[in-house]
């Protein structure tokens, strides 16, 4: 499969949730980056939109590069947040009327929460966020746990547990291949 896979936010300019010293934009792409590894190791082709800290947070650029790239998939990475800090678990968005992303997003939803041990919040639509809207290909935005909850703001930044958020998030994405559900080049309704 081609894998689009999508740090969000972008660093100091726009880091994102911050929380106990440390940012989603840096959790993000640390977690991004292994995800992609194992990816590649399964011999799966997989773009990152950003390898490192940015300087620009617009986001229509994030789909245009899944469709330069030809993704068959877009998975934007990051950590939820809350003025309550007991809030805490794991949700997925995809477009509404995505079938193909609904589909995608149940597959890294339920590995995620099986791999972490995070409690399932569920999947969810969202019709507003750019990345679920403009993607050309079935894209889902993963919320893996809350940096504002001190105990998943622990699993977040311990490297051994990033991995586990990686291996869920492709074990998800594999998952997903073998329902033969991929239909690269759809609209955001794909």
């Amino acid at each position: 499969m081609r894998i689009c896979i999508d740090p969000g936010h972008s660093g100091p300019m726009e880091p994102g949730a911050c929380a106990g010293g440390v940012t989603e934009a840096a959790i993000v792409l640390a977690i991004a980056k292994m995800t992609a590894k194992i990816l590649t190791d399964r011999g799966h082709k997989v773009l990152l939109t950003r390898e490192d800290d940015i300087e620009d947070d617009s986001l229509l650029w994030r789909a245009e590069a899944a469709w330069k790239f030809r993704a068959e998939i877009f998975v934007s990475l990051h950590c939820n947040a809350a003025t309550d800090p007991a809030a805490h678990g794991t949700e997925v968005f995809y477009y509404p009327t995505s079938e193909n992303g609904h589909a995608l997003a149940r597959c890294i939803q339920a590995e995620l929460v099986k791999n972490c041990q995070t409690a399932d919040r569920g999947v969810k639509t969202n019709d507003e966020w750019t990345v679920l809207v403009e993607t050309a290909c079935p894209a889902v935005l993963a919320e893996m746990a809350f940096l504002s909850n001190d105990r998943e703001r622990e699993m977040l930044t311990d490297r051994f547990l990033q991995r586990q958020f990686a291996v869920g998030i492709a074990n998800g994405i594999e998952q997903y291949g073998k329902g033969g559900t991929l239909f690269a080049g759809m609209a955001a309704g794909a």
